[in-house]
């Protein structure tokens, strides 16, 4: 019992020495630390519970009925952009061309949506001409070509890619326009330049099987990198009427 006290005695006097004094000195401090630890931890998650609802805000809101996104609806990190001429350049920033275009006249408008490994193709359009071509088409509905697009990777299995080419030939003997899109899944495996070749052939060979179809664009982009080519079909007389 005599060396508990002791041992006890000993220490309330080195405190008195040594810490109290420190303790008197930064009283704002030490209530500082007080008030951090005492907050509830259910307040501590508030921000975060805040970052996540301003999150899903912002995914909902991407969601347009009607046309594809533009702008700030664009999700992805980076784009290939569509130049003037039809051209497909490299991708770039998401961020980057949306800071170098003048957003009160022009907007970046996603043609072809995106896929994993695959950037969506967008290109830059003016917003007067966007509002113009609205209305025109509005009014010509009818007699508008209807553009439909099969996207293909260079390494597409057999029994997929035979099923794609039907659904396109389907929409040739329709008269409608069709772009074949082409790339690469970031996981899965690499296509030779044989194969690449093989895929550009039975994707031509099944456009002459359509009679009057034709291809309306040269391939525009790269061999096992991001290409598209454009196809259009020819109205039948039946359908005309």
């Amino acid at each position: 019992m005599r060396s508990s006290r002791c041992a006890s005695s000993t220490a309330a006097a080195l405190h008195r020495i040594f810490i109290a004094p420190i303790e008197q000195s930064q009283p704002r401090l030490a209530r500082r630390t007080v008030s951090s630890t005492s907050i509830p931890r259910y307040l501590n998650r508030a921000p975060r519970l805040v970052l996540s609802q301003q999150q899903r805000c912002h995914a909902s809101s991407v969601i347009v009925k009607g046309r594809l996104p533009r702008d700030d609806e664009i999700q992805s990190w980076s784009v290939t952009l569509v130049d003037e001429d039809g051209k497909l350049q490299e991708p770039r920033s998401t961020a980057a061309i949306l800071s170098d275009i003048d957003r009160k006249e022009e907007s970046l408008v996603v043609l072809v949506p995106g896929e994993p490994g695959i950037p969506p193709i967008c290109k830059i359009m003016n917003k007067q001409a966007m509002r113009e071509a609205e209305k025109a088409k509005a009014k010509s509905a009818k007699g508008m070509v209807t553009e439909k697009t099969i996207e293909l990777n260079w390494a597409i299995d057999g029994n997929d890619l035979n099923h794609r080419l039907v659904k396109m030939k389907g929409f040739l003997e329709k008269g409608h326009r069709v772009e074949v899109v082409m790339g690469v899944k970031r996981k899965g495996r690499k296509a030779t330049e044989e194969e690449g070749e093989a895929l550009l052939k039975r994707i031509r060979g099944a456009v002459q099987e359509v009679e009057g179809a034709r291809e309306l664009k040269a391939m525009n982009g790269k061999l096992l990198g991001v290409a598209m080519i454009t196809f259009e079909g020819k109205m039948k007389k039946e359908m005309e009427k």
